[in-house]
């Protein structure tokens, strides 16, 4: 692993180098092209989150950054089996080392690229392409990704609010979350407020909905995202995703999410977020068709500025088919700055058949370098 991270770093350099000879020799039509760009696309930028390019030899160079996310943790009974980002066992925990990097790449598409370090794996989380300048408001996005079923599973390791993810986004969408292979169109609508339609297109290669045998089965996505500004100091977005693919027996695997946000931030050092999804899937196998669902809905409360607290559940057995679990998960959080932050949660399992659980945890997230905005 050490020879992986230093081969990296080792390109990283001579791109970082070669880019800045290129840019000393681009001639100042480019610049006065970028400058154009920034210009008329400021606002589609604001929307979509896209970031204005520079100029000069700067806007050949990347954004880089490090962010590393470790937890000591204490569980009654070890988690079986892979765990993904989340914590895995009492003692301490690696939970990733992330690298970004991040550039428009010219006035048509932005490149962006998160490779994770684990403890004992390289991977790469996502790495994909989005343009810039479609016209009749649309936008294609294609390479590696995190579908945007729900929201959590767009989310990276310092986004969560919580040291792990929701039980339910794990059982639905795997421990790994949904990221596949395939390419995505959006459409915005124009609406007074932000309305947005997405299809996707995957590989299908999820292992816990999908995974079928035969290389011409794919997998393919409807999400319709809303967002609406109730007040100046209040928002609310709603989301709902539909996926469908063949899974492992050759039949039809169908998820589909709503989602609900809302949040309340009157100033710096006062802030609500309230967070629900409820997945329903539908399996079908060679003789059984096995319908399942669950939701999770967390509450997180900014009351000072370096003070935020909050509470998950988690219920899955809605309906009752399938597995059958309860949680409660309360957090306490102090951000030391925006590149640093400790945080400490209880999980309290209930298991239906099983064996209570009780896991705590204490987790460290730090950045180094500049990193990319999120959505809302």
């Amino acid at each position: 692993m050490k020879r992986i991270v230093s081969v990296i770093f080792l390109i990283l350099m001579s791109v970082t180098a070669l880019a800045a000879d290129k840019g000393a020799q681009k001639n100042d039509s480019v610049v006065s092209e970028t400058a154009k760009l920034a210009d008329s696309s400021q606002e589609d930028a604001k929307l979509l989150f896209w970031k204005v390019p520079r100029k000069g030899a700067a806007r050949l160079l990347p954004d880089i950054s490090l962010i590393g996310s470790f937890a000591g943790a204490y569980f009654r009974d070890d988690p079986v089996g892979e765990q993904g980002e989340n914590p895995s066992r009492t003692g301490f925990n690696l939970q990733s080392i992330e690298l970004a990097i991040q550039a428009v790449v010219d006035s048509y598409v932005r490149g962006d690229i998160f490779i994770l370090f684990k403890e004992d794996e390289v991977e790469i989380e996502e790495a994909f392409i989005t343009t810039l300048g479609l016209p009749a408001n649309l936008q294609v996005r294609a390479g590696i990704m995190l579908a945007p079923v729900g929201r959590l599973n767009s989310q990276h390791v310092e986004q969560w609010d919580f040291v792990d993810q929701s039980f339910t986004n794990r059982y639905f969408l795997g421990v790994e979350g949904l990221g596949e292979i395939g390419a995505e169109l959006s459409v915005l609508f124009p609406t007074p407020w932000f309305s947005e339609l997405t299809f996707g297109w995957y590989q299908g290669s999820n292992e816990d909905n999908f995974n079928s045998s035969s290389k011409a089965d794919f997998a393919y996505l409807g999400k319709w995202n809303n967002f609406f500004d109730l007040t100046e100091d209040l928002g609310l977005q709603i989301g709902l995703a539909g996926i469908l693919g063949m899974n492992d027996t050759q039949n039809l695997t169908q998820l589909y999410v709503a989602d609900v946000f809302l949040r309340w931030r009157p100033n710096e050092r006062t802030g609500l977020k309230w967070q629900t999804e409820y997945f329903m899937r539908r399996r079908k196998e060679a003789v059984n068709t096995l319908v399942e669902g669950g939701l999770y809905s967390q509450l997180v409360y900014q009351f000072a500025r370096r003070w935020e607290a909050g509470l998950r559940a988690d219920l899955l057995g809605l309906p009752s088919e399938g597995a059958k679990q309860q949680s409660v998960s309360p957090m306490l959080t102090f951000l030391a700055s925006e590149y640093f932050r400790l945080r400490t949660q209880y999980n309290y399992v209930n298991v239906s058949g099983g064996r209570n659980q009780h896991q705590a945890f204490l987790q460290l997230v730090f950045n180094l370098g500049p990193h990319g905005a999120h959505k809302f």
